[in-house]
């Protein structure tokens, strides 16, 4: 196997030559490192990235921790989180954690003893111990998906609360008085708890009944949302609106309207969350709050890596949200 001190003996230079042309290739004249860089093509040689990140003391690597890969939406952020990586010249490893927070732990755990250089983080409800062991390891970290105000957990999210209170406060503009809710299950997700958390004290402050049978939690899947719609629809006194805390339990509730022959939105209006590319494409096209996941995964990385390199501190920022006003809700007849 082609080794460092090969491709520098066939290109007639030193061993400490070819590291630079492989760590610092800009502080290498460029004849050398074309010779450097076609001699390694050549013999197909890897560099050890072990052993330079034994002696860098860094791994150019970066650990990120969603809950799924099922739901377009994180795959979003995730996307922009690994081309603003890798074009800092890291590697991303993925942990998926299924919404359980003893693998999240378990995850973290081993994404640190794999020595990443940063953590990128969904949500931020967490055992206090696993940010100490997180401090302690000295590892830099971002909180997405979940804005918080805590300057120990430096976040660069937008606000699910205002977000969620932007929709059912959109329902509410339109006439509807009986409003229904499909969203994530709190116990385990933060975000969907703030989004539930909004839809009811929005409720209350309209003085508007809040009932239980209008409420459904679930997973983040259309089947899902096509059944609590279903369970919804066949009420005595069903909801005129809903607000779904996602874009794919959105199309299933469509669905679910479609298959009860209930027009959308003259019979029944529904909201989503997201603005997922399929949102323009239901029938009909979805209104829904548009959520920044590509700008907040990209932002996410940009600060990490800058941390990491010790050129500033990761500071919380808000992203914003926006209403988008699409065709699936409409005023309440009377």
């Amino acid at each position: 196997m082609t080794t460092i001190k090969g491709v520098a003996k066939i290109a007639g230079v030193s061993t400490a030559t070819v590291s630079r042309v492989i760590n610092e290739p800009n502080k290498v004249r460029s004849e050398t490192r074309d010779r450097v860089i076609s001699i390694m093509r050549a013999h197909h040689f890897v560099a050890d990235g072990l052993a330079g990140s034994l002696a860098s003391q860094r791994s150019r690597t970066i650990g990120l921790i969603i809950p799924t890969i099922a739901n377009s939406i994180y795959a979003l952020s995730t996307q922009a989180i690994q081309r603003a990586s890798q074009a800092a010249g890291y590697t991303v490893l993925v942990g998926i954690s299924d919404f359980s927070a003893k693998v999240e732990e378990a995850l973290i755990h081993r994404l640190i003893e794999r020595r990443v250089d940063g953590l990128i983080l969904t949500g931020a409800d967490r055992n206090e111990e696993i940010y100490r062991k997180i401090a302690h390891n000295n590892v830099p970290f971002v909180v997405t998906w979940q804005l918080t105000r805590s300057r120990e957990q430096p976040t660069i999210s937008f606000d699910n609360y205002q977000a969620a209170r932007t929709a059912t406060e959109h329902l509410i503009s339109l006439g509807h008085g009986r409003i229904g809710l499909i969203c994530g299950r709190t116990e385990v997700n933060d975000r969907a708890f703030e989004r539930r958390r909004a839809y009811e004290e929005c409720l209350d402050r309209h003085g508007i009944n809040i009932e239980p049978d209008y409420i459904h939690e679930c997973e983040f899947e259309m089947f899902e949302g096509r059944t609590a719609m279903s369970r919804m629809i066949a009420l005595e006194s069903p909801p005129t609106a809903v607000f779904c805390a996602n874009d794919i339990q959105a199309v299933g509730a469509i669905a679910a309207c479609h298959d009860a022959n209930l027009r959308v939105p003259n019979d029944i209006s529904i909201i989503g969350f997201d603005d997922l590319p399929i949102a323009q494409c239901t029938i009909p096209p979805l209104t829904t709050v548009r959520v920044p996941a590509n700008e907040m995964g990209n932002r996410a990385a940009v600060a990490l890596i800058a941390a990491i390199r010790g050129k500033s501190g990761i500071k919380t920022l808000e992203l914003p949200t926006e209403l988008i006003l699409r065709n699936s809700t409409a005023r309440l007849k009377q």
